[in-house]
């Protein structure tokens, strides 16, 4: 029960209380909600009241590039194992939404044809750090050591001293961690963050529910 609550009820209106209960329930994986609001009144007029309000629920293709962001990242938190299905372009999104909360900061979104190994800027300091966004096909995906040299040349073009690399591969290749950690030992950049299937989705799951609770709209008390 959301709220209980009892009031007087003007006189000329019969007088008396108006007692009313709220009951709602909402599913944390769909989003889908229900409000059943009970009245009860006394005094010289008497009456009982049952108001039900359900949400609906639209259905999204989620390969395709149309559904919203904070319905994916609500979704993906119950079912992350999906993420291989959704569009590229929404794998980029769902990463600057996730990094924009867990870090609170800004996340551009700058990743095109020909964008130079960079997807996104995360800006929380004077020397941003770029970001690459591989969305895999198999989740048993070995990320190889190629992607994390691509990266690394994009960031010096960028004279940023910073990487993140995302992936929902399993796991990074030996060369690939080796190759990370060379950077970092050499002061070529000051981190190289690796995010595989397993890290990416603890973070996801950290983050705070963006989506609003829709249902507050409807309570009467």
């Amino acid at each position: 029960m959301h709220e209980n609550d009892l009031n007087d009820v003007p006189d000329w209106l019969g007088g008396g209380h108006l007692c009313v209960r709220e009951y709602v329930s909402c599913c944390d994986s769909c989003g889908w909600w229900r409000i059943h609001t009970y009245k009860e009144t006394d005094g010289d007029i008497e009456g009982i009241s049952t108001i039900i309000k359900n949400a609906v629920l639209r259905k999204y293709d989620l390969s395709g590039k149309d559904i919203p962001i904070n319905v994916l990242q609500q979704y993906l938190r119950n079912n992350y194992e999906d993420v291989i299905n959704i569009h590229d372009q929404q794998m980029e999104k769902l990463v600057q939404s996730v990094f924009s909360e867990h870090f609170s900061c800004e996340v551009e979104h700058i990743g095109k044809s020909h964008d130079g190994g960079i997807d996104l800027l995360l800006v929380r300091s004077d020397n941003p750090t770029v970001i690459q966004v591989k969305r895999r096909k198999k989740l048993s995906h070995i990320e190889s050591v190629s992607g994390i040299r691509e990266l690394l040349g994009a960031a010096l073009l960028k004279e940023s001293k910073n990487c993140i690399y995302v992936s929902t591969c399993s796991n990074f290749s030996k060369p690939a961690n080796t190759a990370a950690a060379r950077a970092l030992e050499l002061g070529i950049v000051e981190s190289y963050e690796l995010y595989d299937f397993s890290r990416f989705s603890d973070v996801l799951k950290l983050t705070a529910r963006s989506n609003v609770e829709p249902w507050r709209q409807f309570l009467e008390i």
